[in-house]
């Protein structure tokens, strides 16, 4: 293990002053077939496979890849049955974080910390990790929800909630018809920024539940008011409800993920909107001073128990230069129209200001947990959340409630 961990050291110090064209100032290594199973569109997949022909040129010339595109369930499924049967991994794994808790609990992916310098990659590093170890390296970070607002009917964003609360009411006021202000008031990835928001977690350092919480009852109570007491939701709103209304120019400002803004900038897609209307900015500050965080994710490589010797050499040079050269990582992420996961690289303002903006949200996130009992929270949460938001059941009583559904259910 050591010398494999002095070869990534001293790649990271290379690659810190590598481009396309430099020669790193070391051996050459001898030439691999490196598998990847991509659940990726193929825009990235061809994106991929130029960038790898870039890194075996210089590192490995004669090496081969071989790019088996699987879709994401597919991938999942393959995978766990390679693992029953002793063979058949690949040797990279390409995807979304959700599935990394699964391959860990299945003994399936190796931990990375040792094998790369996890502090370059701040935004979303916490989506691939499992009680502390780390099972993925970012690609791309993403996948965070952002308030968004027409500029034609909200000329500058609320920096808090009760500034909200104010635009929302000037917006009904001026333009009747219009909702001030909408969401997707019971789905759970829409409710966690606010726990985040009042200190609350989902899992402590050991991987306990912490759902019973003050921070939780906070969370629950404040969504609750929303509706309630400060009547700016609508009384009942789903997706499609604040989507919809956000592209017709029906609603003002809602809250969704970076996914929505190719459907935003097209016009047509999107009436009201566009490019010269599209507005995003952070989540409004809560009362305790303190911004909601949602969570981030993005797309990781993980690399199975079965590499090793010169094949995980090979496979640690490769996805550290994938996720660390600078041109390497504008390539993959900002031209496929994704964000970047480490900070050297960063979204022109000019080129691309909205893609910009949705980048300097991201460093407000948190890294979604790639934990597999993170399911249990989300069928415990939501039928709490809708008790909440019928005004049924108590911000207490929804937080005792789903704590203990989340427990039982993966017990």
């Amino acid at each position: 293990m050591k010398h494999r961990n002095l070869f990534a050291l001293l790649l990271l110090a290379l690659l810190a002053v590598g481009s396309f064209t430099s020669v790193f100032a070391q051996d050459t290594l001898e030439p691999v077939t490196i598998t990847i199973w991509s659940q990726e569109d193929p825009l990235f997949e061809e994106t991929l496979q130029s960038l790898f022909a870039t890194w075996a040129e210089t590192v490995a010339p004669g090496s081969t890849l071989e790019l088996v595109h699987k879709d994401t369930e597919t991938q999942r499924n393959d995978l766990l049955a390679a693992g029953l049967a002793g063979q058949g991994l690949p040797d990279i794994i390409l995807g979304p974080n959700d599935p990394i808790g699964v391959y860990e609990d299945a003994g399936l992916v190796q931990p990375l910390d040792e094998l790369f310098d996890i502090s370059l990659y701040p935004y979303n590093i916490g989506a691939a990790q499992v009680s502390g170890a780390t099972f993925g390296v970012p690609l791309t970070a993403g996948n965070h929800l952002m308030l968004m607002y027409n500029k034609s009917l909200v000329a500058t964003p609320p920096d808090t909630w009760d500034e909200l609360y104010e635009i929302a009411a000037q917006v009904e006021a001026d333009n009747e018809g219009v909702q001030g202000f909408a969401y997707n008031l019971n789905e759970p990835f829409w409710f966690l920024p606010f726990v985040h928001g009042f200190g609350g977690s989902v899992f402590d350092e050991d991987g306990n539940f912490t759902m019973d919480t003050e921070a939780w009852v906070n969370a629950y109570q404040f969504v609750h008011d929303l509706k309630f007491v400060q009547e700016v939701v609508p009384t009942e709103c789903d997706y499609g409800c604040a989507d919809g209304g956000f592209k017709e120019g029906t609603t003002a400002m809602i809250l969704n993920g970076v996914w929505a803004l190719g459907d935003y900038l097209n016009v047509e897609a999107s009436p009201a909107l566009g490019p010269d209307n599209l507005g995003l900015a952070p989540w409004p500050a809560l009362p305790n001073g303190e911004r909601p965080k949602p969570f981030t994710s993005g797309k990781f490589l993980s690399i199975p128990v079965t590499v090793e010797g010169a094949q995980l050499d090979a496979v640690v040079s490769l996805v550290t230069w994938l996720t660390t050269d600078v041109d390497a990582v504008q390539t993959i992420s900002i031209g496929t129209n994704n964000l970047p996961a480490i900070e050297a690289v960063t979204v022109d303002a000019e080129k691309d200001p909205i893609l910009a903006d949705a980048a300097a949200i991201l460093e407000t996130g948190i890294g979604m947990p790639a934990d597999a009992n993170l399911r249990c929270m989300w069928d415990a949460v939501r039928p709490n959340l809708e008790g909440v938001m019928a005004d049924s059941i108590t911000a207490a009583d929804a937080a005792a409630e789903a704590q203990f559904a989340a427990e039982d259910a993966c017990a």
